[in-house]
């Protein structure tokens, strides 16, 4: 009696211990007859099939309530009476609430001293958030993929719209209004520049730049002209409004990643207003001093940008996430996980800050700061600049493909400059080598078989380290480097307008380029 007494006692204690285990297990374990009828679950599998801690689990059929799936649970049942256990079984289940979650399914048999069946014990791993996260990263890689495609296709796809463009503005100023040529001109000319806008959408998707063409740029401008680019892709029951401050400072940065956190905020801002709502934008200058600190940005002026919408808001439990690679709301397929990420980036970068402030069903505002350039670095008014004649200054242009330089060289000669066409990187350095004194700017496509704009331009600057260098491209992501700065005072996008051109050359010789 007393050696029965002993092994009770120790079965007792085992058992207190297993049961132990068991309740501090992260995997959900649930015990079922055979018929599919709870017995036991512990504290993982409360949690995660929603389940109420005063619940009478006997009342739930775990097999119909959270596999439901006939074939599944067909499949398993069949399993067990062949092997007497099921391992590592990925599949569909519902919780309490009806939500779907991906698990990893483990049974195994349970009988009792006569080796009859009597149930079921199943281990339950969520692989819910692991699954997100993959299908998250197929998205990116996706993502990669078109990026690598169109900036492939971008150099040339601009290239060619930097031709049509310019010429049929040529066109258009040799042509009376009423002539039916500047007619087929407009049509030409609006079209590439919708073109353009299709291209800068689809660079979007590609990645970042390392370098970055940092010049003086005005904000409101930019969210105008981002506007303009998003007509067609806001809800018809969306409305936008703007509040653009008329003496706003100048930023320094670029205007492709300015526009394109414009493009993210709005967009998403559309996608909380599934029922329509408003969408208002705001630029303004402040200073920051004192005890008006704003994050970990120093005193001074700053450009403030603010995005508003009238949407569902942001769960407070998630608001600290949103700004994370990868993190989306946003069913698979509709969103990448990148979009606020790529923002917080390009601000960063900018030397800016970003916060959000957000009610759930009351809307969403975000706040962008960025550096105001300061007054006595501002580009100067048309009356304090000494005005600059064209006609004495001579412009080497080098590019590859023959219509982009015929045509940069008839806006150049249209504009009134002296003009010298190279077509590769070699001949230019030739030229250059016995003509230095006469060349005031040498204009060099960065993408250029042989010898590329980089590699052009150091051997520029070998023959003269004051020569000043402005590079064009129709899409550039590759690496550069401090070195390869030396020297060069602009950046002329693919594909430009006549306006472009002259806007940027004007700013560059009155001394306004990259700083």
């Amino acid at each position: 009696m007393l050696k029965l007494f002993k092994l009770a006692k120790k079965e007792t204690k085992q058992s207190f211990q297993l049961s132990n285990l068991i309740e501090i297990l992260q995997d959900s374990v649930c015990i079922t007859y055979s018929t599919g009828e709870l017995i036991y679950i512990n504290k993982a599998a409360y949690s995660l099939l929603s389940i109420h801690k005063n619940s009478d689990i006997s009342e739930i059929n775990f097999l119909e309530k959270c596999i439901r799936d006939e074939s599944e649970i067909s499949f398993l049942k069949n399993e067990i009476d062949q092997q007497g256990f099921v391992r590592n079984h990925e599949l569909k289940l519902y919780n309490m609430n009806g939500d779907l979650l991906d698990v990893i399914l483990s049974v195994n048999l349970i009988g009792d001293f006569s080796q009859q069946s009597i149930g079921f014990l199943f281990l339950i791993k969520d692989v819910t958030e692991l699954k997100k996260i993959q299908q998250q990263l197929l998205q990116s890689q996706k993502l990669e993929s078109i990026g690598l495609m169109a900036s492939g296709i971008a150099h040339d796809f601009n290239n060619i719209l930097a031709a049509i463009i310019p010429n049929s503005e040529l066109i258009k100023y040799s042509s009376h209004k009423n002539d039916a040529n500047y007619k087929r001109a407009e049509i030409i000319e609006k079209s590439a520049h919708r073109a353009s806008d299709i291209a800068q959408r689809l660079l979007t998707f590609t990645r970042h730049r390392d370098q970055q063409f940092n010049e003086p740029v005005d904000l409101n401008q930019i969210v105008s002209d981002s506007l303009e680019l998003l007509a067609h892709s806001v809800s018809s029951k969306v409305h936008i409004t703007r509040q653009l401050d008329e003496n706003l400072p100048l930023v320094k940065g670029d205007e492709s990643q300015l526009q394109q956190i414009i493009l993210n905020l709005v967009l998403n801002a559309n996608d909380a207003m599934p029922e329509g709502g408003t969408i208002h934008l705001k630029t303004e200058k402040i200073h920051i001093e004192g005890y008006y600190q704003i994050g970990s940005l120093e005193p001074g002026d700053y450009v403030h940008l603010s995005v508003r919408d009238t949407g569902v808001g942001i769960p407070i439990e998630v608001i600290s996430k949103i700004f994370d690679p990868f993190f989306t709301t946003k069913e698979i397929g509709k969103g990448t996980g990148l979009g606020l990420s790529v923002v917080y980036g390009i601000v960063k970068s900018l030397k800016g800050y970003i916060d959000v402030d957000s009610k759930t069903y009351q809307g969403t505002t975000f706040y962008l700061y960025f550096p105001a350039i300061p007054l006595e670095v501002q580009p100067k008014t048309k009356q304090e600049i000494k005005e600059v004649n064209p006609s004495n200054l001579k412009m080497l242009l080098v590019d590859d493909e023959d219509y982009v330089l015929n045509i940069l060289g008839d806006i150049m000669e249209f504009l009134g400059y002296q003009v010298v066409k190279q077509r590769n990187g070699q001949d230019a350095v030739d030229y250059f080598r016995d003509h230095s004194s006469e060349i005031d700017y040498v204009i060099v496509d960065l993408k250029m078989p042989k010898m590329d704009g980089r590699a052009t331009s150091t051997k520029l600057r070998d023959i003269d380290p004051n020569v000043k260098i402005i590079f064009t491209s129709g899409f550039d992501d590759s690496p550069m480097n401090k070195k390869d700065f030396e020297g060069v005072v602009g950046y002329l996008k693919k594909p430009y307008s006549i306006n472009q051109v002259t806007n940027t050359l004007e700013r560059i010789v009155k001394g306004n380029g990259l700083s």
